[in-house]
């Protein structure tokens, strides 16, 4: 898979180039010139393809292994609506900004989780320290405050650390993979969450916002309009309002209506399309919300990570506060035991 750098550096060269008037072919034949050696053998291959009569998401489809599901349906889209270079333009700021908070998130959480593991790692080496140091006698003092000690007590404990965490990163994945199509269950939740719930709603609309304006621009059928932009969303909870909000639009109802019909969408969204809608603008209204609910994913973004860097200081706090509280009960069991 591309790295989000040279996600936004191709999607920025294939923006300039198309709004330059070069010919696709000719800057395929470029990028099999840059990059690394991967990027350079996947373009050739996509080249062929197109050369062999096959449109560039049908090539890049292809090679769904190394570009990104997202990028894939935005290139099919913007065929469809012939803004190509425009969809570049964007995505390469959508990947640009994807970079910079991924770094500044990672910036804020990196501390924390390195002082986490040390927390967990100095226990451990308690347990292993005093089951070495000291005899394993009824009523002895519990350093570690947990119950264990010794070589045993020590992979007991590493095995239960290791049990959690990985059960914690297995329920991440199979969140972010949409496991038992939880996202269904999950985002209405979710939403309702300061922050995270808001850069979650947010970017899917400004995708969602994008690709309408695109094809309709284009003049595109509206039923094929909405759900390539629903697709393209790429959050599982709006896509499954998609067959709902397409058979309103077979209805005759407009776009407004059928953003209601599919249950899926903020109300505040729903009302602002009407109003384009009521005016005759609706492509240049989708292109306004596309911009605006870009600016305002960026915000939120910046406060996932923030949030999750408090969470971990939580976490430690809590870890901390749990091993004083039990070592304390430990020591004090220990003195009554002397007293008569």
């Amino acid at each position: 898979m591309m790295s989000l750098g040279a996600l936004a550096a191709f999607c920025r060269r294939m923006g300039i180039g198309l709004k330059a008037g070069v010919d696709i072919l000719r800057l395929l034949e470029n990028e099999t010139k840059s990059g690394n050696a991967q990027h350079q053998r996947v373009m050739s291959r996509v080249l062929e393809e197109i050369r062999n009569g096959n449109t560039f998401s049908k090539a890049m489809f292809q090679e769904k292994q190394y570009f990104p599901p997202l990028l894939i349906q935005m290139v099919n889209a913007s065929e469809l609506g012939g803004r190509t270079e425009a969809m570049f333009a964007y995505m390469a700021d959508y990947y640009e900004q994807l970079k910079r908070t991924r770094a500044l998130f990672l910036s804020k959480i990196s501390w924390p989780l390195i002082q986490l593991f040390m927390a967990v790692g100095i226990i451990g080496l308690v347990i292993l320290i005093q089951g070495l140091l000291t005899p394993n006698t009824p009523g002895s003092y519990d350093a570690s405050g947990v119950g264990l000690r010794g070589v045993n007590g020590f992979f007991i404990y590493c095995f239960v650390v290791s049990s959690f965490f990985g059960a914690v990163s297995l329920v991440g994945y199979g969140v972010w993979k949409n496991w038992f199509n939880c996202h269904r269950l999950l985002m209405p939740l979710i939403q309702r969450i300061p922050g995270i719930g808001t850069a979650l709603v947010t970017l899917g609309l400004s995708r969602l916002s994008m690709t309408m304006s695109m094809l309709l621009n284009a003049g595109v059928e509206a039923r094929r309009s909405l759900r390539q932009g629903f697709l393209s969303t790429g959050n599982y909870y709006f896509i499954g309002g998609m067959d709902l909000a397409v058979a309103e639009v077979g209805k005759g109802s407009s776009f407004g209506e059928a953003f209601t019909a599919s249950g899926v969408l903020p109300q505040e969204f729903v009302e602002a399309v009407r109003i384009g809608e009521l005016s005759g603008t609706e492509t240049e209204s989708f292109d306004h919300l596309a911009e605006q609910y870009r600016q305002r994913a960026q915000a939120a973004l910046s406060t996932i990570a923030t949030v999750a860097g408090i969470a971990i200081w939580m976490g430690i706090i809590l870890l901390m506060a749990f091993m004083i509280i039990r070592m304390a009960m430990s020591y004090i069991n220990l003195l009554n035991g002397f007293l008569p």
